[in-house]
């Protein structure tokens, strides 16, 4: 994406604030020229759509679609000597439960204030491309880590509720399987997209600018990400243990019924056969008497 080429030469000598819309499309790869491609955490095609920055900088809340909206504002922007104002509010109303101060980072002339669906960015002309291929990046890995934490703590009942299936098999029990098994597949992919959020964090793509990804990283060390994923590491690794050991104990205690009843059905043929052999040989007793 060149987004140098959206400025005309007119433009670039008398530079303006202006704001973008960014929609992610997962699990696709980038068609448009505008998109950013995206391969870790997961596949997305971040399109970036510009909007009217006044328009953006008047809406109170922020959006809930998923969507990214990203304000723009040069050095020496030919603006109304209010947008600052309006800028600090705007963000300032970005704010969440989940994050009520914005992340910011920077390098050199480039400072991020970060929002889970709004950022607002300083930045010359020259570094914009690169500054929102970092916050686009951004954006996806910390969404990704921040689902990841908050699947984390809304299993950890499910996980103690589940304690007794570790160490038992009742046949009461059996009925868990299911449920065990889907657990099992919710910790498995959690370790996934562990591994991915990881793999994101250490920006192996060629094709990134070093730029980008000085101010990817910079953006990750002000939220945490590292620390944040070490964190869950442990976590998520019990989780998948828990329910393999579950579905372990499960499978070994329906063998071991199993095996029980094909044991039992044994010695009921083996009696019967006795007592058919038992009742033969009274018959044939029986029948020599009376022939006697």
């Amino acid at each position: 994406m060149d987004m140098q080429s959206a400025l005309t030469q007119q433009e670039q000598k008398t530079v303006v604030a202006q704001a973008w819309r960014v929609f992610f499309d997962d699990g696709r790869e980038a068609a448009q020229p505008s998109a950013i491609a995206i391969r870790e955490p997961r596949v997305v095609s971040a399109i970036v759509t510009p909007i009217d920055v006044r328009q953006t900088l008047a809406l109170q809340a922020p959006a809930d679609d998923g969507s990214l909206d990203i304000v723009w504002m040069p050095p020496g922007a030919n603006e109304q000597s209010s947008i600052e104002r309006d800028v600090e509010a705007w963000i300032d109303n970005g704010a969440t439960p989940p994050r009520r101060a914005p992340i910011r980072a920077g390098i050199r002339t480039i400072r991020v204030f970060w929002h889970d669906a709004r950022v607002l960015l300083y930045a010359n002309a020259e570094q914009l491309e690169d500054a929102l291929d970092a916050i686009v990046r951004f954006t996806v890995v910390e969404r990704e880590a921040a689902a990841l934490e908050a699947a984390m703590n809304s299993i950890w009942s499910t996980i103690d509720a589940d304690a007794p299936l570790t160490h038992a098999g009742a046949g009461r029990q059996q009925k868990r399987q299911q449920h065990v098994n889907e657990m099992t597949e919710i910790a498995t992919r959690m370790k996934i997209i562990r591994l991915r959020v990881e793999t994101a964090l250490e920006q192996l793509d060629t094709r990134l600018a070093e730029s980008s990804k000085r101010l990817y990283s910079e953006l990750t060390l002000a939220a945490a990400l590292h620390d944040r994923l070490e964190k869950l590491d442990e976590p998520v690794q019990f989780a998948l243990d828990h329910y393999e050991l579950a579905n372990n104990r499960l499978i070994d205690a329906k063998a071991a019924s199993r095996d029980r009843a094909h044991a039992l059905t044994g010695h009921v043929l083996e009696v019967a056969v006795v007592l058919l052999l038992l009742a033969e040989l009274v018959a044939t007793i029986y029948q020599l008497r009376i022939t006697a």
